[in-house]
């Protein structure tokens, strides 16, 4: 009798335990890059003079996509990986920021873009960098803010 006793008082225990530790995982969720949308705005800086145009960057677990990449880079996406991922409390506020760094081939087989960015909380800014060896071809800037 005490053995079942001692049974369904574990039961009761661990189930307890799992609710509240699944609320707080709920109530914890930390938010990641995925499926998030920038809208930016880019120029090129190689060369003296260029205006920022508008755009839409969106991540996917591994890739940032934006139609000025397609337009302009010729290539569709770029692979990224995240450099840093921490938190910090702003006015009381959980803040989420990362810093990522990629690259994709270009078309030509001995060409690659390099990303880098820092998502700060809902803004972004970053360089892409087209790159041949250690040259640099041509390069952007972009900045800007989550927009969903």
């Amino acid at each position: 009798m005490n053995a079942t006793l001692n049974r369904i008082f574990l039961s009761f225990a661990l189930i307890g335990l799992f609710t509240v530790s699944n609320a707080f995982a709920q109530k914890t969720k930390v938010q990641k890059l995925d499926k998030r949308k920038f809208a930016i705005e880019i120029r090129e800086t190689t060369t003296e003079g260029k205006k920022f145009e508008k755009d839409v960057f969106e991540f996917t677990p591994k890739e940032v996509i934006g139609d000025y990449f397609e337009s302009k880079l010729k290539v569709q996406t770029i692979h990224y990986k995240t450099v840093k991922d921490s938190s910090y409390t702003d006015d009381g506020s959980e803040v989420k920021y990362f810093q990522i760094s990629g690259q994709e081939k270009s078309g030509k087989a001995d060409e690659e873009y390099h990303i880098e960015a820092i998502v700060n909380g809902r803004d972004i800014s970053g360089t892409i960098k087209l790159m041949k060896g250690d040259i640099v071809k041509k390069s952007w800037e972009f900045e800007g803010s989550q927009n969903n």
